[in-house]
């Protein structure tokens, strides 16, 4: 009732001093029958009573949330307009706390996959090791893996404060790609593939060059690992649909797995047979392109190579 009461006194004070000001109207006009306008503020006060007692008892669980925090069963206007807030914010603390459970649930899958799959190289290293016979092309490979599987798992937490590490700034297009290229030197001379740029033409975009440099890695990775030797791959810029095309002539996707390739932790037919997917690539392409506005599409077909195309917001 404090609360109910500390609500409505304005509007108290403000029908008692309209009141107040009807009389005093009345009485500078004359009229003196005091049984009619005692008469009439009887009706007004029991009908302002009344009132304020139905809209109370219809609100009181608002009035009472107002006090201990805790909202009630009721018809009123107010509880109904609590209620739906409520409800609403429930919902939203609700999904919330799903998004983070399904976040640190995605957490854990993807790192006890990397751990297992960072068990191959160390082991190897150690092999190597304990036969006194190191070869420096095999170490070289060896850490390189590391390398790339520690950058994997690095990225991924990194995606989480993302705002925080985020630089937007114009680039050419052809240098970043130039560079991607040149990460994966070795690479590319290890599998025996090559890079080909195609007419080496260019324009300039507006963008996170680290970030759009991890995207280009985990493409260009992938390309790499599933391609036979002696394979190529394209990279094609065209200003007009200010688009980058990657191609390779590897093992390709088949149509069954090829609308899942963006999902995690999903390997795919070609995962499973390499046995060193951890199926988070094409995931963090997908989760990157999103906050650079990048749009990316993909096709393939099997033993003939697969296609990507990244396609960037005109300036």
């Amino acid at each position: 009732m404090k609360e109910y009461l500390k609500v409505q006194l304005p509007k108290m004070f403000l029908l008692l001093f309209s009141v107040a000001l009807l009389l005093l109207l009345v009485w500078l006009d004359g009229y003196r029958n005091w049984f009619v306008i005692g008469y009439g503020l009887l009706l007004l006060l029991l009908l302002s009573v009344g009132f304020f007692t139905m809209d109370y008892v219809a609100n009181r669980s608002f009035y009472h949330y107002l006090k201990t925090g805790r909202a009630g069963r009721g018809n009123g206007y107010l509880v109904k307009r609590v209620k739906q807030r409520l409800d609403a914010d429930h919902l939203r603390v609700q999904k919330q706390l799903a998004d983070i459970e399904a976040n640190h649930q995605t957490h854990i899958k993807f790192m006890n996959i990397w751990v297992h799959q960072m068990k191959t190289p160390v082991s190897v290293l150690e092999l190597m090791a304990e036969s006194e016979q190191i070869d420096a092309y095999d170490l070289l490979a060896e850490t390189d893996r590391l390398k790339s599987g520690l950058a994997t798992a690095l990225n991924f937490v990194r995606l989480e404060d993302f705002k925080e590490d985020f630089l937007i700034e114009s680039a050419s297009l052809l240098t970043i790609v130039k560079q991607s290229i040149g990460e994966q030197k070795r690479n590319f001379i290890r599998h025996e593939i090559y890079p080909k740029i195609k007419d080496e033409s260019d324009f300039q975009i507006t963008t996170d060059k680290k970030w759009l440099q991890i995207l280009l890695y985990q493409i260009v990775s992938n390309a790499i690992k599933y391609s036979y030797p002696k394979g190529t791959v394209t990279f094609a810029l065209e200003e007009a649909t200010r688009s980058l095309t990657i191609t390779d002539t590897g093992r390709g996707i088949s149509a069954a797995d090829l609308p899942r390739v963006f999902r995690p932790f999903y390997t795919g037919d070609n995962g499973r047979q390499m046995g060193e997917a951890t199926g988070m690539g094409l995931y963090l392409v997908s989760l990157i392109s999103q906050k650079l506005a990048i749009d990316v599409s993909i096709t393939s077909e099997v033993n003939q190579g697969t296609t990507i195309q990244l396609i960037f917001l005109k300036e």
